[in-house]
């Protein structure tokens, strides 16, 4: 290769590398322009991306560093801890799963099923990112920050709430917090299933399936219905 070409061949490299540090400061540029919620809330994606594949206690900052394509000091800037990111990932969740169920009781005649309720209680729940969470977050034995959460937001009430409102426009004090007592019922039902399901459907002679899965939801429906309606009195009749 001639002096020139070796010339040539220098000048394009300094080239290509000089677009790719003008592209780099454009990123940077786009992350500082970026709100902190916008910013907070794609790291959160990026942190739902690796627990796709991966338990909480399977990675670290470093894998969702490296997912977001941030620094580590970004990632504790906005949430102090691993720790503090895995809550605050379960809560968007959590937070999500309460405004699913406030809109759909919102729909005509959702209360005659009560399974197509307790059908977003198990999605959700067997939802693996979902799951994950919530495991490490027994495993780990974190009650307190699950209560704090919760605490938060107050999910179970607000939809307990809408639920007897639904049922009886003049609901008393006693009827919304029966409906509480059944709703967190319900959703302990659908999250101790979702955990275990292989091991109860083991002990059942029983194979695990979508089968199952729909005859359990409806058993559960059933009990719920039955003991509202031996609370409350009659409830709608369900549709066919």
């Amino acid at each position: 290769m001639s002096i020139r070409e070796v010339r040539k061949v220098r000048r394009e490299v300094r080239k290509v590398r000089r677009e790719e540090r003008q592209d780099r400061r454009g990123e940077r540029s786009e992350r500082r322009r970026r709100s902190p919620e916008v910013a907070r809330q794609e790291l959160l994606d990026a942190a739902e991306r690796v627990f796709i594949e991966f338990a909480p206690d399977q990675v670290g900052l470093k894998e969702i560093a490296r997912e977001a394509g941030v620094s580590h000091a970004l990632i504790t800037h906005y949430f102090g801890t691993y720790t503090g990111l895995i809550e605050a990932t379960l809560e968007r969740r959590l937070t999500s799963l309460r405004e699913t169920m406030i809109a759909r009781l919102g729909e005509a005649g959702v209360l005659q099923k009560p399974e197509e309720l307790l059908a977003i209680l198990f999605a959700t729940f067997e939802d693996p990112i979902h799951l994950r969470l919530m495991k490490w977050m027994v495993s780990n034995e974190r009650p307190n920050a699950m209560h704090a959460l919760a605490l938060q937001h107050h999910g179970v009430q607000i939809v307990a709430r809408q639920i007897a409102l639904a049922l009886r426009p003049q609901a008393t004090a006693e009827m919304i917090e029966t409906v509480e007592h059944t709703l967190m019922t319900a959703v302990a039902a659908a999250l101790g299933y979702a955990i275990s399901k292989y091991a109860l459907a083991g002990a059942a002679g029983k194979q695990v399936g979508l089968a199952l899965d729909h005859s359990i939801r409806l058993t559960l429906a059933g009990m719920v219905r039955s003991y509202l309606t031996e609370q409350l009195g009659e409830m709608p009749p369900p549709q066919a």
